[in-house]
């Protein structure tokens, strides 16, 4: 493997290199120190169990486009059922976040800091009957897709789930139906007179009262890493943070800054071993997943069997 991967020229929202496949632990922790090493931009890590898959949030998935058609609902619907558990989020991402923990899909895409985090969820045999090679993909981050939890950015696209449908569609059509030979200046404040944005504005002041309301519109289209507030044990336990999806990532739409993604592919006859070499450095369930349900249902199977 090179030292520097090979940057793809495209500039569509990622472009994707397949770097190694190793087949070991110790292979994949050589792998991964080349391409940390010879990669200037800050990295982060995904792993899947299936290799197919694409690096989608799951608000994303073709079989929840429902889901995704009615996102300000589905938030809705479930801060009025557990008002408590959200009473000390402040912001539309904190929110966003104990969805996501507590399963329900959003625009957020789990990653992580730790390779070896990664690579543990590539190593999931699944069911024998779908057994398929894993893939950890790292994604170097660009400085300017690298931002906080309280940025101005990801307010602007965490806010887009309290927009319904329409108007995220309307959004949509405003980027597209901009006038060709326009200047970005006057893009962006046309764009920011429509009542769709000034609806959009409403809610990110309210979290922010000082938010200038001066939304560059291709701006809800980019990815953003995001740094999490460590808030809960399972982010501390997997190195987590979090990359915020804007209005439909499968959309075609040039911009600069690209997040590249180098793919490390796990073979599916290579999983148990590298498994079972990642339980014993403490890669584990019971590390990773913290939480007391988890512990109890992993204290019943073990006497049990179940």
């Amino acid at each position: 493997m090179a030292k520097n991967p090979p940057k793809k020229a495209s500039k569509t929202p990622t472009s994707s290199v397949i770097a190694a496949t190793p087949e070991t632990l110790t292979a994949f922790i050589d792998e991964v120190t080349k391409y940390a090493r010879g990669e200037a931009a800050f990295k982060c890590y995904r792993g899947q169990r299936n290799a197919s898959w694409r690096n989608i949030p799951g608000l994303y998935r073709p079989y929840l486009e429902k889901l995704e058609e009615n996102e300000k609902r589905a938030v809705r619907d479930l801060i009025s059922v557990h008002p408590n558990e959200f009473a000390a989020d402040t912001t539309m991402f904190d929110r966003l976040v104990r969805m996501q923990h507590f399963g329900l899909p959003t625009r957020l895409l789990d990653v992580s800091l730790n390779p070896l985090v990664a690579l543990y969820f590539a190593t999931d045999p699944g069911q024998k009957e779908e057994a398929s090679d894993g893939v950890v993909t790292a994604f170097a981050i660009p400085k300017e897709r690298e931002k906080y939890y309280d940025s101005d950015s990801v307010s602007c696209i965490a806010n887009l789930a309290n927009m319904t449908k329409m108007e995220k569609d309307h959004i949509i059509g405003i980027r597209a139906d901009r006038l060709k030979g326009s200047t970005r200046k006057s893009e962006i404040k046309q764009a920011n007179e429509d009542e769709v944005y000034l609806r959009l504005h409403q809610f990110i002041r309210s979290e922010k009262p000082y938010f200038l309301p001066i939304i560059d519109p291709i701006d809800l289209f980019k990815p953003y890493y995001v740094h999490t507030k460590m808030s809960n044990r399972r982010i501390l336990a997997q190195s987590g943070g979090f990359i915020i999806h804007g209005l439909t990532p499968r959309l075609k739409i040039k911009y600069s800054h690209v997040i590249e993604e180098t793919r490390f592919i796990i073979p599916k006859d290579a999983k148990g071993d590298m498994r079972e070499a990642l339980e014993l450095l403490g890669i584990n369930e019971s590390n990773l997943f913290p939480e007391l349900d988890r512990a109890a249902k992993r204290i019943e199977a073990k006497y049990t069997g179940c």
